[in-house]
């Protein structure tokens, strides 16, 4: 719980900015999603033996069975982001702001969600490998 909490105050706190200067951000869900994603998904490459349930065989399947869908969807969502910014641009969305508030927030807004994005889908692609890797060192190692 304690992990889910401080995912939220971080997810809170770096999308403040956008809520403060009221952008009509329409990546608000994808956003969240990647933030929380990245979180969880590197807790899991790095901290998977300390969880609870780190013994669960069936759990790690479950996991890496379901995180091919979630991959396919959150690999879409970025690119739906990148074409909405070749498409309609930042600056559209900034367009209530003075011009250097502008400049500064549509960077803002593009760096932080393309560094989350890229950051899950990399440890999301990890995720399955580091499960595999625990279940044969479960298997035949008897450790986690």
């Amino acid at each position: 719980m304690i992990w889910w909490l401080v995912t939220a105050i971080v997810a809170s706190l770096i999308l403040y900015p956008v809520y403060y200067y009221k952008i009509e951000y329409p990546f608000y869900v994808q956003n969240l999603i990647f933030i929380f994603g990245f979180f969880i998904f590197f807790r899991w490459v790095i901290l998977w033996h300390l969880t609870p349930y780190a013994r669960w065989q069936w759990l790690k399947l479950v996991i890496i069975f379901t995180l091919i869908p979630m991959l396919y969807f959150l690999s879409y969502e970025f690119t739906d982001f990148k074409n909405y910014i070749d498409d309609v641009g930042l600056q559209e969305l900034v367009t209530n702001l003075n011009e250097v508030d502008q400049t500064s927030m549509a960077s803002y807004i593009r760096t932080e969600m393309v560094f989350f994005s890229s950051c899950a889908l990399i440890c999301g692609f990890l995720v399955p490998f580091k499960l595999i890797w625990n279940i044969w060192k479960q298997h035949n190692l008897n450790q986690v």
